[in-house]
């Protein structure tokens, strides 16, 4: 009697008598798998819909239960779940609202706050200038602060130095003035009075009497 040998592993592993299709898949859904990629055809918007209808639905059947203890009518308990809904909705819109006017006061209150910053830098940088104290608000008004901050976020001198300039250069009227050598001309007052002290001197005085015609 002839046997013939049988190999085990030639049908586990799918070999040449199923064209190797059956590794071929195997292998292909564990690289898939892998690979992390998710099976094509699924709907993420539905799924969120039927998860947002199941909640209202879980909540409905809450509110029923409650009104229904407290001796409510099945129509009384459809109004008052009406009505609860509604109230909901009002305060999340309140409190929506509520929120944008704090954020918009804590943004109005953060950009007065730097505004007043560069106002304070520009001014110290305005008297190393020489800018008159009384053109200094026009200055002030009339230069360009948009864009003195640096990458980092912090107020440039050298940025603000040369908004004021432009400004002075294309307004000859901020331009400060030259100042004099008020020494000089202290000094040149002081010997002046010396010298008519000094010669009023030498005048001779006339006493006065009663006497004198």
């Amino acid at each position: 009697m002839w046997k013939i040998p049988m190999n085990i592993q030639y049908f586990a592993e799918g070999g040449e008598g199923d064209g190797g299709k059956g590794g071929g898949n195997q292998t292909g859904q564990q690289s898939n798998r892998q690979m992390g990629q998710q099976p094509s055809g699924v709907d993420y918007e539905k799924i969120q819909s039927m998860l947002d209808k199941a909640t209202a639905k879980k909540e409905n059947d809450v509110l029923k239960t409650y009104f229904q203890q407290q001796g409510l009518s099945e129509q009384e308990v459809s109004q008052a779940i009406t009505e609860f809904k509604t109230a909901k909705e009002q305060k999340s819109q309140q409190q929506q609202s509520d929120n944008e006017q704090l954020q918009q006061k804590a943004t109005e209150a953060q950009q007065l706050a730097e505004k007043a910053q560069i106002e304070l830098e520009a001014t110290k940088v305005a008297m190393t200038l020489g800018v008159d104290a009384k053109a200094l608000p026009y200055l002030l008004k009339m230069a360009d602060f948009s864009e003195v901050k640096d990458k980092e976020g912090k107020i440039s001198s050298d940025s603000i130095k040369a908004s004021l300039s432009k400004v002075i250069e294309d307004i000859p009227a901020l331009k400060p003035e030259k100042q004099t050598n008020t020494g000089f001309q202290i000094g040149a007052g002081a010997q002046s009075g010396n010298q008519q002290q000094s010669s009023g001197a030498t005048v001779p005085q006339k006493r006065w009497n009663r006497f004198n015609i």
